[in-house]
């Protein structure tokens, strides 16, 4: 009996962590998104390189 109640003390402990301040959610979300930037900005630099048409979707010529 003392081991279950002990058992639900420890879960119901570890349910009650604190959450992080908004300056630490703050500062994790700011990686987050400077991260994503510099991937997208380098998957951009590497489909730019070697392109030498004119850019997607653009018109080709007088359509008839």
């Amino acid at each position: 009996m003392l081991r279950a109640v002990s058992l639900g003390l420890s879960i119901f402990a570890a349910g009650c962590a604190e959450e992080p301040d908004f300056d630490t959610r703050y500062d994790e979300a700011e990686q987050a998104i400077a991260e994503r930037a510099d991937a997208i900005d380098a998957e951009l630099a590497e489909e730019g390189q070697g392109e030498t048409g004119p850019p997607r979707g653009a018109e080709t010529g007088p359509e008839e």
